[in-house]
């Protein structure tokens, strides 16, 4: 997460209009969230899989000032009804927007995005203004890829030239509580092995426990504890 208070630029472009933000929000909260994903493996505990960065998210509160001749206006301010009907137009038709922060000798955000989340408030004493809170959530392509095949005229020699999108990587899966299996052979009343008391053949159900250093770690089901060995984790 990071938070901005310094001489900076607002600036959103809603297809060809492009804005700048009349008033300077005093924090702009940006976060950087992941999608990493932990799991409770047999013999090693708590681990964690790591994964590509989520979608970042923008936001921040501020007021469309009723003055534009205030000081404290950027230059070219509108009316404020002008910015409202840009936002929950773009709002309510999830319109892609590119979100522009310019900053003073640091680094400039540029994303593409959607509004998110827009809502507006007007405050008793302040008739003219109107305070609004937004969020911006990064936008991914996220259209297949094609395949191109180029064909050389008939007389040519030469490889037909194939380009394909490059394989993505396949998480092996794991044992972890959740885990979709298929049991086979006796499992017992508790973990140490007591008093078996039945029998799974080809028993499709999930993992709910798991223990380690006893003989059979591993809860299936409702139906009792087993060993690891007798799993077969379904990907």
């Amino acid at each position: 997460m990071g938070k901005l208070k310094s001489d900076y630029s607002v600036y959103v472009s809603f297809g060809g209009t492009k804005i700048r933000l009349p008033v300077n929000p005093e924090e702009i909260e940006i976060k950087y969230p992941t999608s990493h994903k932990t799991y409770d493996v047999l013999g090693k505990g708590e681990i964690i899989v790591p994964r590509k960065p989520s979608l970042n998210v923008v936001s921040w509160e501020c007021f469309f000032p009723g003055n534009t001749g205030a000081p404290y206006v950027n230059g070219g301010a509108k009316a404020p009804d002008r910015y409202v009907k840009l936002f929950r137009n773009a709002w309510e038709k999830k319109q892609k927007c590119r979100l522009i922060i310019a900053r003073s000798g640091l680094y400039d955000t540029n994303m593409r995005c959607i509004i998110s989340d827009f809502e507006t408030t007007d405050k008793g004493g302040e008739p003219k203004d109107v305070y609004y809170s937004v969020e911006f959530t990064e936008y991914r392509d996220y259209a297949p890829k094609t395949v191109s095949v180029i064909t050389p005229p008939a007389a040519s020699s030469e490889p037909v030239q194939i380009s394909v999108e490059k394989e993505r990587e396949v998480e092996s899966p794991v044992l972890r509580v959740g885990a979709p299996v298929i049991v086979n052979g006796d499992y017992c009343y508790d973990s140490y092995g007591s008093k078996p008391h039945g029998t799974a053949n080809n028993l499709r159900t999930t993992v709910t426990r798991i223990v380690t250093g006893n003989p059979y770690p591993v809860h299936v089901g409702s139906y009792g504890w087993v060993l690891e060995s007798q799993l077969q984790i379904v990907g």
